[in-house]
């Protein structure tokens, strides 16, 4: 005679209760080849496609002189599209190609000066933002050779 669960009242066969958990046995994984060992690539710089070789541009430290003369020229201060204007007007024969294609909405030499233009505050040649827009010359920038 078949023996019956005490909660469910199924023979244990059937019942939830009455039955071992099955027992599951893991399926062995295929051994592993051994990889074949990697040649080794040479050492190459990463490629930065949306950068332009500087054989393309101006170097930013280019500028640098040029906006001490085109501010001492104009008594010390300026407006900086004055003095962008004024520059690129004495650079124009060294400016190369890759200088005048645009990056973020402004043609890169116009952004490279600016970025000269942080330098030359860092390195005292320039005052911080008086105005915005304005660029000025400090003591320092003045007497600068």
């Amino acid at each position: 005679m078949a023996e019956y669960c005490d909660r469910c009242d199924l023979p244990l066969d059937q019942c939830v209760h009455g039955r071992p958990a099955p027992v599951v046995v893991p399926k062995a994984a295929p051994p592993k080849k051994p990889a074949a060992p990697r040649k080794a690539k040479p050492a190459q710089p990463p490629v930065e496609t949306r950068r332009v070789p500087t054989a393309r541009r101006t170097s930013t430290t280019a500028y640098r002189q040029v906006i001490l003369e085109v501010l001492r020229d104009m008594g010390g201060r300026g407006q900086a599209d004055e003095i962008l204007a004024e520059v690129e007007r004495r650079l124009g024969s060294r400016l190369r190609d890759g200088d005048y294609e645009v990056v973020q909405g402004e043609a890169r030499w116009r952004r490279a000066a600016r970025f000269e233009r942080k330098d030359m505050v860092e390195a005292g040649l320039l005052e911080p933002v008086i105005e915005r827009g304005v660029w000025q010359l400090t003591p320092a920038g003045l007497s600068e050779g």
